[in-house]
């Protein structure tokens, strides 16, 4: 800590060295003093105001009593009662936001296990070519599916076993009625009434592909094979007849195009809100739906990789997000990496860098938030959004959640043919056209047809006048 004379020395403290006020007022209020006569002096300001105070608050990273003391020292410099009304409201905000208490965390990503058990409890051998398996980048889904079989098995008293044709009936039936009942769960939260008795095929489908794959791997003997990819294959074709929740959702939202005018509107909307938490909730809400439209991540991503500084850079005028996607760090060698054009997208994540601060200090601030790879959504105190946000956000938008943005994208840029289905293929981290076509919906699959029928009349055309 500095000593009273030496602080006293400094360059931008000389014109105040020798009024009475100084030698009585006591050291806190002094260092107040100081720090904010050197924040002015940088930042060549004669006369601060309050944008001004609260930027040197955010920048200095000022307490509520360290403001109370540099208000007790103004007041006994004599300033302008306008002027200590600006300190004080600055520093009532930094008490509101301190002891804010109206965040909800929510459940994070170690929530207590209801339907499955750890990989700890699953049988060793199982385990043995689980760390196998890992070693491919192919485990997540496959571990959490086993440990859901181990479970319902246990509970029905059937040994754990992918060869016990009794054990693999209970878990298709947990399975199925587990997805019936979140069916209904969500028509309720909607306000209908919901007569839902057929499962979402694509959930029992993907789940007998993994038991199926871990068999194959784990050496399970020929007829444990046959019977997994027996019912593999109807559920498959059960699938194939069932139109996807993710297609259907996506018809009902609209286009990626109307949905980030949306979000520009609620960003705008925002800044006319009275309470500073709900402008600051509001312009994180209008910021995910945009940016989940120019990066169409999944939720694992946005919670793990958009962090200033680490996943999301500021490279020659423009934001970048540049990372490893989790699902697929492991099975494509290029990293994921998006420009976003500064006019479409940068005022969301300056709002987020800024909320209620001056623009000017917008450089500064955006220094800051990279030097501490602050994550890019934070609560109003301060705080790390928690893991269902960034998904809930969607969900109070869209009535879905944040997944859907990928196949929002396809079919915007279907309109674009084989150009565009490239572009989305890139922006979502695709690599092969099996995985793009799930998510393309009928809409970007017809748009797709139609350009082509345009493409092959119009070639027609030409040849018909070429041989004139």
């Amino acid at each position: 800590m500095i000593p009273r004379h030496l602080i006293l020395r400094q360059p931008h403290m000389q014109h105040l060295i020798d009024l009475p006020e100084i030698d009585e007022m006591p050291d806190e209020q002094l260092r107040a003093l100081e720090g904010l006569m050197a924040f002015c002096v940088d930042q060549d300001l004669e006369d601060p105001a309050a944008p001004d105070i609260r930027a040197y608050c955010a920048l200095q990273d000022q307490s509520p009593a360290n403001l109370d003391a540099l208000s007790d020292a103004m007041r006994r410099l004599d300033m302008p009662d306008a002027f200590l009304l600006e300190v004080e409201s600055v520093a009532a905000d930094l008490r509101h936001r301190a002891e804010f208490k109206g965040i909800t965390q929510g459940r994070n990503r170690d929530y207590e296990r209801e339907v499955s058990v750890p990989v700890e409890e699953l049988p060793t051998d199982w385990q043995i070519t689980l760390r196998k398996l890992h070693k491919l980048g192919t485990l997540e889904r496959m571990q959490s599916r086993l440990g859901m079989f181990v479970w319902s098995a246990r509970q029905a008293g059937h040994p754990v076993d992918l060869g016990c044709i009794e054990a693999l009936q209970t878990f298709y039936q947990d399975l199925r009625a587990r997805s019936v009942a979140r069916q209904r769960e969500q028509d309720a939260k909607q306000g209908l009434i919901s007569d839902i008795d057929t499962p979402r095929w694509s959930y029992l489908r993907g789940t007998w592909e993994e038991l199926y794959r871990f068999a194959r791997a784990h050496g399970c003997d020929d007829d444990v094979l046959e019977e997994l990819g027996i019912t593999f294959q109807t559920l498959t074709t059960k699938e194939a007849g069932q139109s996807s929740q993710k297609m259907t959702k996506a018809m009902k939202i609209g286009s990626a195009s109307s949905l980030l005018a949306e979000a520009r509107a609620m960003l705008g909307a925002a800044n006319d809100v009275e309470r500073p938490d709900w402008r600051h909730a509001r312009r994180n809400c209008a910021a995910a739906i945009a940016l989940g439209i120019g990066v169409p991540a999944r939720p694992r991503d946005v919670f793990a990789h958009h962090i200033f500084g680490q996943g999301l850079f500021y490279e020659n005028g423009a934001y970048v997000f540049r990372y490893r996607p989790q699902k697929t760090r492991r099975t494509i060698n290029e990293p994921f990496e998006v420009e976003l054009d500064p006019e479409g997208w940068s005022p969301f994540i300056d709002a987020l860098i800024l909320q209620d601060q001056d623009p000017r200090y917008l450089a500064e601030l955006r220094t800051k938030v990279m030097d501490q790879q602050r994550p890019l959504y934070v609560n109003y105190d301060g705080s790390r959004c928690a893991y269902p946000w960034y998904s809930r956000q969607w969900a109070a938008v869209t009535g879905t959640g944040g997944h859907i943005a990928r196949t929002l994208i396809y079919d915007e840029m279907a309109d674009l043919g084989e150009f565009g289905i490239l572009y989305a293929k890139s922006s979502a981290h695709h690599v092969t056209d099996q995985i793009s076509d799930k998510y393309r919906s009928d809409r970007a699959i017809a748009a797709s047809r139609e350009i082509a029928k345009r493409a092959m009349i119009a070639r027609g055309l030409y040849d018909d006048i070429d041989g004139l």
